[in-house]
């Protein structure tokens, strides 16, 4: 069955399903969906947990052979399956089938993806896990709703604004909940519990400003070399962790791919960013990194993406903060030379 974010904490308060399946592109909330459902199977006595990443090269008889493996610590297990690109493939589509046509006993399946295509919400191995458990799609937030979305989190740390502060935090974040959230932890930690005034949430938002995640990105848009391998070095000597700024880099690439695929399909170039509800305030940027790349570029950086993220999970060999540091830098116009 199909159901909602919003009625996860009231479907978890039951006994739990053998299967959940949790999609999107929004990475922040797919995390507390999956986070959710994990507390949830601990609480229910499911103790044992198996985590598989899923590439090109995963062998799919694991998950059968883990599924059947019985262990001698553990009556209740959940498995989680995460792949990133929501891309099993054809032997990963069979074994999935196959699963939900003969669970295993006592075990839940938690799978966190990517988007799912249109396509792939028709198919028959989706439809399966489906009818043998939970389908969560998860869709990001409208920008109009992103203020009630913040004020629901603030209020989750005893924390109010008022509408004018509310508006300021969904402009500096644009989208990204993870990075709200972030927010919402400073301004606890410097304000206590209690309403928030504007002048407030706008000193938090100033004081952060010199460095961050979005400003990394939008150097690398803009062809900005300096200033990115600056921003670099002043968010690492920060502590910021290099997930965080692939994270930010990875949207605007992915942004400027559909944006490319668009307009190679024959749409304008406002059309294909009206598409990808780009802010009017970003659209000369974004337009000024199209016009300096092609969809060919966009595709071999969104896989760099992919190699990067490899490595900084310890799955891939390689230096994670040089690797960024070499991609940013040709979004931005300019490659990264190192001398023999």
């Amino acid at each position: 069955m199909k159901i909602p974010f919003q009625q996860l904490n009231a479907h978890l308060s039951k006994p739990l399903l053998p299967v959940y399946f949790v999609s999107g592109d929004e990475p922040f909330q797919v995390d507390e969906a999956c986070r959710l459902i994990r507390d949830a199977a601990q609480q229910q006595g499911f103790s044992e947990r198996q985590i598989f990443h899923v590439d090109q090269k995963f062998d799919w008889s694991l998950l059968a052979m883990e599924a059947n493996n019985l262990s001698l610590f553990s009556e209740k297990k959940l498995i989680e399956l995460r792949i990133p690109n929501a891309k099993p493939g054809r032997d990963g589509t069979k074994a999935l089938q196959q699963y939900s046509e003969s669970l295993a006993e006592d075990t839940i399946l938690l799978i966190s993806a990517g988007k799912l295509e249109a396509a792939q919400t028709k198919s028959k191995w989706l439809k399966s896990l489906e009818q043998a458990g939970v389908l969560l799609q998860i869709w990001p937030i409208e920008l109009g709703r992103l203020p009630q979305w913040i004020q629901q989190r603030l209020n989750l740390r005893g924390l109010s604004a008022p509408n004018e502060a509310l508006k300021i935090l969904a402009d500096r974040v644009e989208g990204n909940l993870l990075a709200a959230d972030q927010e919402f932890e400073k301004l606890l930690l410097l304000y206590g519990e209690g309403a928030l005034s504007t002048e407030q949430i706008q000193s938090a938002v100033s004081d952060s400003a010199r460095y961050d995640i979005f400003s990394f990105a939008d150097a690398a848009l803009s062809g900005d070399p300096e200033r990115v391998a600056k921003l670099l070095f002043g968010l690492k000597a920060e502590g910021v962790e290099a997930v965080l700024m692939l994270w930010a880099l990875h949207r605007e690439i992915r942004s400027l791919y559909l944006i490319q695929e668009e307009m190679l399909h024959g749409n304008n170039l406002n059309s294909a960013m009206a598409a990808q509800r780009v802010w009017d305030k970003r659209k000369p940027l974004i337009s000024r990194a199209i016009q300096r790349g092609s969809l060919s570029e966009s595709g071999k950086w969104l896989h760099q993406c992919q190699q990067l993220d490899r490595i900084i999970k310890g799955q891939r060999a390689g230096k994670a903060w040089d690797e960024l540091l070499e991609l940013a830098l040709q979004v931005s116009g300019q490659a990264l030379i190192v001398s023999a």
